[in-house]
């Protein structure tokens, strides 16, 4: 009999030289300046920009050169400017995992950024899945962070 072995989630942190509330407003209001949607976007080459609709019940989505819109996922918790928690579908529904964000003030004008990617045992193919992203994440949170400089 074999065990089936629960997938951690991934968990990225990041520490930043601005507030809480500058953290938050740029990585919700200014995505599309620093998501790199040629390479992580379900439309990659023909992706416009993306947007993030920071309140609860909100989308964030992907926007063609066409105008079409493609969600990737739904806020489901939106405690500005501490903590956010959204789905993350792009188009799969039954594969959805969960993304969680939350900004800690870190005194003097700092903060740092919490990034888990969670559900992945709900996945078929979480194992690989996890894997992509777990590198995936690196890359677009390091583009999140250079842009606020």
């Amino acid at each position: 009999m074999t065990l089936a072995t629960a997938l951690e989630p991934i968990v990225k942190k990041l520490d930043l030289n601005v507030t809480v509330e500058e953290a938050f407003r740029h990585f919700t209001g200014n995505i599309h300046l620093w998501w790199p949607t040629a390479t992580h976007s379900l439309s990659q080459a023909d992706a416009e920009m993306v947007k993030f609709e920071a309140k609860t019940g909100g989308r964030v989505y992907e926007i063609e050169k066409s105008g079409k819109e493609r969600e990737w996922g739904r806020v489901l918790v939106c405690d500005a400017p501490s903590r956010l928690v959204f789905s993350w579908v792009l188009e799969a529904p039954d594969k959805a995992t969960e993304v969680e964000v939350q900004f800690r003030d870190q005194g003097d004008g700092k903060s740092s950024l919490t990034l888990i990617h969670r559900g992945w045992d709900t996945r078929p193919d979480g194992a690989e899945w996890r894997s992509n992203y777990n590198n995936g994440w690196e890359g677009v949170l390091e583009r999140y962070s250079s842009s606020l400089a």
